[in-house]
């Protein structure tokens, strides 16, 4: 089976985060987590033998499989949430959207990267992997800052600071739709999109 890349785009519901946890709704003019979203990736990859080379050289075999995944623990919703007004459970949910999709974005562009490693050709099968785990080296420290970035008081504050969220979910609709410059294109002709900390970047933000 080919690379495959799954649950980049995931539409949350609360029912993803299990059975709402019991803790104290927040009194008048105090603050309580509502919610929490852990995403993070299951990957499945191989190195394979190049038919007919002799000596015998390697590569990535063309049967990467990478999901998103919402981890559940952590992840969680509040009980007290849950009886909040309906744009208030939606307001709530979309914040916690964002966490996902930053993630997403996040193993999207690893996805990439490792796809390019698809034409090299290695000595051993341990060069191949080597090669991998440098990709992987590259994203996978970047998964919590950028969450912690996302939430931050002069960012979104969690959600609850409302120009701050727009200007997220700005950036992740600009990586999810925006073609890379210069383009690139996938082999069946689809445009890879902007890299999320390439967009991050051009708006002077460092993770």
């Amino acid at each position: 089976m080919p690379s495959q890349l799954l649950n980049l785009k995931k539409q949350l519901q609360w029912s993803d985060f299990g059975a709402p946890v019991k803790t104290p709704a927040p009194g008048p003019g105090q603050r309580a987590t509502a919610a929490l979203t852990r995403s993070n990736y299951t990957i499945s990859l191989n190195a394979e033998h190049i038919p007919g080379t002799k000596p015998p050289k390697f590569r990535l075999k063309d049967d990467v499989r990478i999901s998103v995944a919402l981890k559940r623990p952590p992840s969680f919703v509040a009980d007290w949430t849950l009886q909040q007004a309906s744009a208030d459970q939606a307001r709530i949910l979309h914040h916690e959207q964002g966490h996902y999709d930053l993630v997403a974005l996040l193993v999207r562009d690893m996805f990439i990267d490792l796809m390019q490693l698809k034409q090299n050709t290695y000595d051993t099968a341990q060069a191949v992997m080597a090669d991998v785990a440098k990709v992987r080296a590259l994203f996978d420290p970047k998964f919590q800052p950028i969450n912690d970035r996302y939430d931050a008081a002069n960012e979104t504050d969690h959600g609850l600071n409302q120009p701050g969220q727009k200007r997220w979910d700005g950036f992740i609709q600009t990586a999810f739709t925006q073609p890379r410059n210069p383009p690139m294109q996938a082999p069946d002709g689809t445009m890879y999109k902007t890299p999320i900390l390439t967009v991050l970047q051009q708006a002077g933000i460092t993770i």
